[in-house]
């Protein structure tokens, strides 16, 4: 029976071990000819007017995570082993872990981008889709699936959250004073889908070599235009009424969508300054951002639950040989209530549409300083401090860049960070003569890969982009 439960909670650990991450290329924020750099600080005002090409003028890929494939995955003997395998020790299966393990995808895909110097100022618009994926999963639910013993075990804050919706976002900046420069941006949001999974709380009681109890709290609640969650009847095995009769309960059988659309609508500003004291101290700038500053309101709010029926199990009785069909004595009838039991702890149920709600999309702070050498200007310093603000989601990270920008049309630099996330290195090419852009970067390099190419550290980016200046 405990293997059964250990498993069990270890299919939810496993599920999102290779979650998918991208991020913006924080590297090229101090690359002075990258034509993206409003995307992080909508203060920046970009030296070239350019289109971008669809999807390919700004993509980004990788991982992004505490951690990854490599810490519930192990090679022993030549043979890749899950951490519940019993030749990886306790110790092991359970030394890459933290208190709270996050793993996060926050992918933007733009579907349409300009830039261009007017209006006393330079300008931005662009349409972007946006999808967030995110997990956070505690330290002892690895613990219990690895070393479950006879004990009582307490377990909560267990999540995962989708989030998708599209933007359309008019950016502009401008010169106030000779010193201080000043930007934003407005977003106008097109709420997609919106799930967020809770197991709030999950109680095993084990101690008692007679009796196990489990008591379990969990619930979803999604916003998708067009949902609609279908249900059925399922009969207890062991809950008769007093005609002997089993008795019944409801439980979700499966989604339609219909007339799938926006699901909701919102807003949210990027504002972003930069202040350059070369009158002070020359090359020395210092700027700051806040990023998505905003929420979406959805037009309804699903909500499911599990039906919180404690789990009890005081092992088989009186399997006899010989008994026949006798009812609740046969194997086969017990197997079935404790199957039923089971059911009833994780068994979620439809408590209807709660009406409209509004949750925030997650914002983001950049507070940085750059110093161009004086004794060589083409040789620029950067530091960058990002802190993101989402919950159970929310990260840091300090990042360090050195930034070559010889000519008007190619820069390059190499920078590194460490944060919630680990340290990380990385590095960026940006090609920019007349008439066409190209650059290639990442934040994370690439680590340790399995024989699947799949990064083990769960930390691993790749930028991209392609556009046409003008």
């Amino acid at each position: 029976m405990k293997t059964n439960i250990r498993y069990i909670v270890a299919a939810v650990a496993l599920t999102f071990a290779g979650t998918i991450a991208a991020q913006n290329l924080n590297g090229s924020y101090y690359m002075e000819g990258a034509l993206y750099r409003s995307d992080m600080n909508p203060a920046f005002g970009g030296q070239q007017n350019f289109v971008s090409l669809p999807v390919l003028g700004n993509l980004n890929m990788g991982v992004h995570g505490t951690f990854g494939i490599g810490d519930v995955l192990f090679n022993r003997n030549g043979k890749t082993v899950t951490y519940l395998h019993p030749d990886v020790s306790t110790a092991d299966a359970l030394s890459g872990l933290d208190d709270n393990n996050k793993l996060i995808s926050d992918i933007k895909i733009q579907l349409f981008g300009v830039g261009f110097k007017a209006f006393g100022g330079y300008n931005t618009f662009g349409i972007n889709t946006r999808v967030f994926v995110g997990a956070s999963l505690p330290y002892d639910l690895f613990s219990i699936t690895k070393e479950l013993q006879n004990r009582d075990y307490s377990l909560g804050n267990v999540n995962m959250q989708t989030l998708s919706y599209a933007e359309v976002a008019f950016g502009h900046s401008r010169q106030i004073t000779k010193d201080l420069r000043l930007g934003a941006k407005v977003k106008v949001l097109l709420g997609g889908a919106r799930m967020n999974a809770e197991l709030e709380r999950l109680n095993l009681n084990l101690a008692d070599e007679n009796k196990w109890t489990a008591q379990a709290y969990a619930k979803v609640e999604t916003n998708l235009k067009g949902l609609t969650i279908n249900e059925k009847t399922e009969e207890y095995s062991y809950r008769t009424d007093k005609y002997g009769n089993p008795q019944t309960y409801t439980t979700i059988d499966d989604f339609d969508v219909d007339g799938a659309g926006i699901g909701g609508f919102g807003l949210a500003f990027d504002l972003g300054a930069e202040y350059d004291f070369d009158d002070m101290v020359p090359g020395l700038k210092v700027n700051a951002a806040i990023l998505d500053l905003g929420s979406i309101k959805w037009d309804n709010s699903m909500l499911i639950e599990n039906k919180g029926d404690d789990f009890e199990f005081t092992g088989f009785h009186n399997i006899r040989a010989g008994d026949g069909d006798a009812p609740g004595v046969k194997m086969s009838d017990q197997t079935d209530e404790l199957a039923d039991k089971l059911a009833d702890l994780y068994a979620l149920q439809n408590r209807g549409d709660q009406g409209s709600a509004s949750h925030a999309i997650g914002s983001t702070l950049n507070l940085g300083a750059s110093y161009k050498l004086p004794f060589y200007n083409k040789l620029t310093v950067g530091f960058l401090f990002t802190n993101r603000f989402q919950e159970d989601y929310g990260w840091n990270e300090e990042r360090l860049s050195v930034n070559y920008e010889p000519c008007k049309w190619f820069g390059m630099n190499v920078n590194g960070g460490v944060g919630t996330f680990g340290p990380s290195y990385g590095w960026m090419l940006n090609l920019h003569p007349t008439g066409f852009n190209l650059f290639l970067g990442m934040d994370h390099m690439l680590g340790s890969v399995s024989k699947e190419f799949i990064p083990l550290n769960s930390n691993a980016s790749f930028s991209m982009g392609i556009n046409i200046p003008w």
